[in-house]
């Protein structure tokens, strides 16, 4: 059986944003929205979900039941033992709110340090990353949003980029990555396959935050490496100029 990391409050986001059922859903309480978070990544057990929690299996029971009931998890029978249920997302995660705002970074100074633009592109990517600011400086983390966005683009994009040779597939990435002005991409290794991006569009003149902020880059490239290679990628930042380094580095899973 997997070790099951209990639920550690101080942690925990207070509210979580999802879509489900032509609706939109602001789930508040850690135990809900710790077993949300949780089922967005894995399916799980009654049991596990007992583990997870270190609540008492009747009130994990009642949260189970309004979660069902709310139409953001569902449950099906466990093939390896049909009495037992095993319970999964059923929901769109769009984002969460911190009931708390805590600042990580000073905005106005922010705003003051933005540079003098003429050059089009620059002042839409600015655009953007302005938008991204204020998000956080108001405690709401878009980064669902953003990814389901980018994975949007990379779907369109896909047919002007795809190659069965990867080697090409990844000159044509870096040339369209150059055309429009998204930044400079440079192949770091093969094995696991990671990419670095210079001047990178989305992050280049964040404020430092301390963790990784390219969620429609990241989009993009689960996207068309997904499509490539016929089976769901995970892409993962592991660098970013909004962690105070000098790139923003990829590796795709």
């Amino acid at each position: 059986m997997k070790a099951i990391k209990k639920l550690d409050t101080k942690k925990t986001p207070q509210y979580k944003i999802f879509s489900s059922n032509n609706k939109v859903d602001v789930v508040k309480g850690q135990v809900k929205v710790k077993i949300l978070d949780s089922l967005c990544y894995n399916n799980m057990s009654f049991n596990e979900i007992v583990e997870l929690t270190g609540k008492a299996k009747p009130t994990v029971s009642q949260h189970l039941r309004e979660l069902v009931d709310e139409g953001l998890i569902k449950s099906t029978k466990d093939p390896t033992d049909a009495r037992r249920k095993i319970f999964c997302i059923n929901a769109e995660f769009l984002g969460e709110l911190s009931r708390d705002k805590e600042s990580k970074f000073d905005i106005d100074e922010y705003f003051t340090k933005l540079p003098q633009l003429k050059d089009p592109f620059e002042f839409y990517r600015l655009i953007l990353r302005s938008l991204r600011a204020e998000f956080w400086n108001e405690g709401i983390n878009i980064d669902p949003i953003l990814h389901n966005a980018g994975k949007r683009v990379g779907d369109v994009f896909y047919e002007e980029l795809k190659n069965d040779n990867l080697e090409i597939l990844l000159k044509n990435i870096s040339k369209f990555w150059e055309n429009k002005q998204l930044g400079q991409i440079e192949i770091k290794t093969l094995d696991p396959l990671t990419i670095c991006v210079y001047d990178c569009f989305e992050c280049k003149d964040l404020p430092e935050i301390g963790e990784p902020a390219c969620s429609f880059d990241s989009g993009v490239l689960d996207s068309i490496f997904s499509k490539h290679f016929n089976r769901n990628i995970t892409t993962t930042e592991t660098e970013c100029y909004a962690m105070g380094n000098e790139c923003c580095t990829f590796v795709i899973d």
